[in-house]
């Protein structure tokens, strides 16, 4: 049987005292324990604390919580944007088809080592959603330059804000010199222009094969069916030099074109 009390000498002027300390008198506080939630990430098996995670990165997802990891979900953003940016960046979580929208993209990005890179998508996000607005056309002289010309159907001729080069607002094409815009649709043969127009706004020719190309959907990223060369929609640049050396290798003018260190 253990003692329930223990003993303490004391001696003062050569006499000894006991003074008895009953441990029913002392309390001892069990010890703590702290509680660390963590979960182990599906991209890089590394197990991590909750608050490294985010809530689901978009109000269309199918999951209540995030299974890859802020620095994983991070790295596939940039890769996915910084080899071909594309509006459309799906979620990375397993079978979510949710869409990431702007929003959702400045949040991933949208700090220190993500800065360059969603600077360059926003600009890239602007000059989307600017091609959709009715009264937009870009230069057809290949400045780079693009304006609204509100009164662009009336006038028809669009003097180029940074070159100073005539843009026709009605065919999108250089100005055609001489002639009213019904003259030059006269001039030419309706299936001629038609099938010309159609190849101008839809087609490309390889870089490789010169075989015509045209682009359904999708992201810039192109590949000819009869070469298999694979090649930058916007601005032809080899893409096989791009996928290995980087985003400079685009046309310097080319809206996915990065300076080396972006």
């Amino acid at each position: 049987m253990q003692p329930n009390h223990v003993g303490r000498s004391n001696q003062s002027d050569g006499e000894e005292s006991t003074t008895k300390i009953h441990l029913n008198d002392i309390y001892l506080s069990p010890p703590t324990l702290i509680l660390r939630k963590i979960r182990a990430c599906q991209v890089c098996y590394e197990e991590k604390l909750i608050s490294m995670y985010r809530e689901p990165l978009h109000q269309r997802c199918t999951h209540r919580e995030c299974n890859i990891c802020n620095d994983c979900v991070y790295n596939y953003v940039r890769q996915t944007l910084g080899t071909m940016l594309e509006e459309q960046v799906n979620c990375p979580e397993l079978n979510c088809r949710a869409v990431l929208n702007f929003d959702s993209i400045k949040q991933i990005l949208g700090n220190t080592r993500g800065k360059k890179l969603f600077e360059r998508y926003d600009r890239f996000f602007t000059e989307r959603a600017l091609e959709r607005m009715p009264d937009f056309v870009w230069c057809a002289h290949g400045c780079g330059s693009g304006q609204l010309a509100a009164s662009g159907v009336q006038n028809n001729i669009i003097s180029c804000i940074k070159c100073k080069m005539k843009t026709c607002f009605v065919h999108k094409t250089k100005w055609h010199e001489g002639l009213t815009c019904a003259q030059y649709d006269n001039q030419t043969a309706k299936t001629i222009r038609d099938s010309e127009k159609w190849l101008v706004q839809n087609t490309k020719k390889c870089p490789s094969c010169k075989s015509p190309i045209e682009k359904a959907a999708g992201c810039d990223h192109m590949t000819c069916r009869k070469c298999n060369y694979e090649f930058c929609w916007a601005c032809l640049a080899d893409f096989d030099r791009i996928r290995n050396h980087g985003n400079q290798y685009h046309h310097s003018r080319c809206k996915h074109y990065a300076s080396p260190g972006e």
